[in-house]
């Protein structure tokens, strides 16, 4: 609990302030978003707050009804020595403060926010996410100002170094984003060139720096154990490591915890030991690698842990066995494997590996008896009638079934599969208890 602020109920912090009034665009919009059913934290007078103010709703802790707050009031100045925080985008707690709001960074996301003086910011303000809210009745004031897809209200400024407003016909045009290779949107270098590091390229990059506590404008002496942390938080980070510092050991680090972190590896540090251990742990890791290193057999290890067709493995080494293999671990790739390469087999092999959804279509495609991949699947052992029953029921797989296994040697198995399937085998006018003549 904060100790600077008094808990109060949401009705009585509604009656005493009137904030279901000043909050968000309607007092009927509040009471369908926040609700009176919940706790405030409420503080009478000016407050000042050493560290950083958390605005998200599941790093607070939990009020009398077990809850995180509905809100946070401050019934005057508000001025935090850090920054005012929150990441999430979707919500957080409302933030209504009577008087100025000064800190170091100002970052909102879900948070609906009403500051009725100024936003006196010593760096950056960041709103984000179209789920925001807020309004500022004085006047926003800091060095970088960014408005990223948020909903804010008409608004003063005086942003001294760099504006950012993706809403705001007055944006400077020099600081829109521009898209990269792969379709991502990337800052503006009137904005790089004001952060303290230059491998930053991305407001959800800055946003993870601001709700870690972290100035993103002054200089900041960044150790190798600062960055085993940062990408300990989010391998991600390894991109922004500077290359002198971004070693073998700790793109090993940053791959333990996703194998996209490939993506971020210098060329030197891919090996083909590396390959190796990358695509045994995920075979997603070959949209990584380099092309002269991916082989036959790195493509089948790789099929074997999760190789995406169309992404990972090249087209240069299909074949059927390779095709099998990815089918056999992920069914629903059958959708990316040419017709060329459709056999029969394949086609048993889709349906014994999970639902066989669009067996018809492939049949169609390929020119191949779906009665006879069924039977096959029937033949080859008892346990696929869960996978028949379920998704391929008809008169001719229940006959062919039948005829297989209801035999002295089946009977516990059959008899369970006839029980369990009993409703869906009487709609096809066949008696689960009586051999066919």
């Amino acid at each position: 609990m904060l100790k600077e602020f008094q808990i109060v109920s949401a009705e009585q912090a509604m009656n005493q302030h009137q904030i279901q009034i000043k909050v968000l665009e309607s007092e009927e919009v509040f009471m369908d978003m926040i609700g009176t059913d919940g706790f405030f934290y409420v503080h009478n007078g000016d407050l000042h707050l050493q560290g950083d103010l958390i605005l998200d709703s599941d790093k607070l802790d939990n009020m009398p009804d077990g809850r995180p707050p509905l809100g946070f009031a401050v019934i005057g100045n508000l001025t935090v020595d850090g920054g005012v925080l929150n990441k999430v985008g979707d919500y957080g707690p409302v933030l209504y403060v009577a008087g100025n709001l000064t800190c170091r960074n100002l970052m909102i996301g879900g948070a609906p926010t009403r500051v009725e003086g100024d936003v006196r910011v010593e760096e950056v303000i960041m709103l984000h996410y179209n789920h925001g809210w807020m309004q500022c009745d004085g006047t926003f004031t800091a060095p970088v100002m960014i408005v990223d897809d948020y909903h804010l209200m008409p608004f003063r400024k005086e942003i001294s170094r760099f504006y950012y407003n993706d809403n705001d016909a007055e944006s400077p045009a020099a600081n829109e984003c521009t898209e990269s290779e792969d379709g991502n949107d990337v800052i503006s270098e009137n904005l790089r060139a004001l952060l303290n590091n230059p491998l930053t390229t991305d407001f959800e990059e800055i946003r993870r720096d601001l709700a870690a506590g972290e100035s993103v404008l002054q200089p900041q002496e960044r150790t190798l154990e600062y960055w085993r942390n940062k990408v300990r938080r989010n391998y991600r980070d390894l991109k922004r490591v500077p290359l002198e510092m971004r070693t073998a050991n700790l793109c090993q680090e940053a791959m333990a915890y996703s194998i996209f972190a490939l993506e971020y590896f210098p060329p030197e540090v891919i090996t083909p030991e590396l390959a190796i251990a990358a695509a045994t742990k995920d075979g997603k890791a070959l949209r990584y690698l380099p092309a002269e290193m991916i082989t036959r057999e790195l493509c089948y290890l790789a099929a074997k842990h999760g190789a995406i067709l169309r992404h990972d493995i090249p087209e240069r080494f299909y074949e059927h066995a390779l095709l099998c293999t990815v089918i056999k671990e992920n069914d629903w790739q059958m959708e990316h494997v040419p017709i060329v390469f459709i056999t029969e087999d394949m086609l048993v092999l889709y349906v014994k590996a999970g639902r066989g959804a669009w067996l018809d279509r492939y049949c169609q495609q390929s020119g191949v008896s779906k009665q006879k991949v069924l039977e096959r699947v029937i033949a080859e052992d008892i346990k696929y009638l869960e996978n028949i029953f379920n998704w391929h029921l008809s008169a001719s797989t229940y006959t062919y079934a039948r005829q297989r296994y209801d035999k002295p040697e089946y009977a516990e198995p059959w008899k369970n599969f006839n029980e369990r399937f009993a409703r869906k085998i009487g709609r096809l006018n066949i008696s689960p208890s009586n051999p066919l003549s």
